[in-house]
């Protein structure tokens, strides 16, 4: 039965099929057996490992790749703290990391032959001014779900000439930020802070839930005072905690602040309910 297949194949295709019906079980278990390999070698750590095997280890010990709600888009526009070299002021030299959430300043110096930083700028590393640059096209008023989940304008979004009829906005280019619609946004949360997510729930599973625990937590996900407690005090109700904190910033070594504060907010929650935060403006 299973021969009789190939009696009606030419003869130089029976060789291809025979060999692929073998190596079928060696193909299917490729990537399990290049997973058990590495094992051997890996370390908890994104340089030794992939971010599918890091998702998977998280799904196993129960810590989920979590999506982070934004309430504005990644590319939205951005205004940059306060940056001082020699003395002087160069907090408009800033171009916004989208990726990493944080403002590179460029062109730090008095030097008047200096170009603009606009012409600097790329989809990585954007601007929030928008100078004498050529317009690259036209989005109508009417466009829904124009930015894509990287905080990219799509290119089917944009018109070579402008709508006959109702508003639209100039579009220069995705070197620019863009203002912000006011929709909530999703956004996976980086690799690197999914690391230290799970070692933070293992520690509070580990450990249980304290004030401990709390700093330990806010030493990994909001490092080197990016988050700042101020004080800690029973509540009048003397049945939890109220720990005053303050965020800062002007912290400028830390990457991804939004998801970190989003991070830092959302655990609080979940984890430590006998626990409440209060900010400090």
């Amino acid at each position: 039965m299973a021969k009789a297949f190939f009696r009606f194949l030419r003869g130089e295709l029976n060789g291809y099929y025979i060999t692929a019906y073998n190596s079928m079980l060696n193909n299917a278990t490729q990537r399990i057996k290049e997973f058990l390999v590495e094992r051997k070698q890996e370390q908890f750590n994104l340089s030794n490992m992939r971010e599918e095997d890091l998702k998977g280890l998280g799904k196993f010990a129960g810590v989920f790749f979590p999506r982070m709600r934004l309430e504005e888009s990644i590319s939205s526009v951005r205004f940059s703290e306060s940056h001082i070299v020699d003395g002087e002021e160069y907090s408009e030299r800033g171009l916004y990391n989208a990726e990493h959430e944080v403002f590179h300043y460029e062109h730090t110096s008095q030097d008047p032959s200096l170009p603009d930083i606009n012409t600097l700028a790329t989809d990585n590393l954007r601007s929030s001014l928008v100078g004498n640059e050529t317009i690259q096209g036209y989005i109508s008023e009417n466009e829904k779900d124009v930015l894509d989940e990287n905080g990219k304008v799509k290119a089917s979004k944009v018109m070579a000439e402008p709508p006959e009829s109702g508003g639209y906005s100039e579009f220069y280019g995705n070197q620019f930020l863009f203002l912000s619609e006011g929709e909530a946004t999703y956004s996976e949360l980086a690799p690197s802070l999914f690391i230290e997510l799970f070692k933070v729930m293992q520690y509070v599973r580990y450990n249980g839930v304290s004030l401990e625990s709390l700093c330990n937590f806010i030493n990994l996900i909001c490092p080197d005072g990016l988050i700042l407690i101020q004080s800690i005090e029973v509540a009048s109700d003397n049945s939890h905690y109220i720990v005053y904190y303050r965020y800062n910033p002007d912290v400028t070594t830390v990457q991804y602040k939004a998801q970190r504060i989003s991070l830092f907010e959302n655990i609080v929650k979940t984890k430590f309910k006998q626990i409440e935060m209060s900010e400090v403006i």
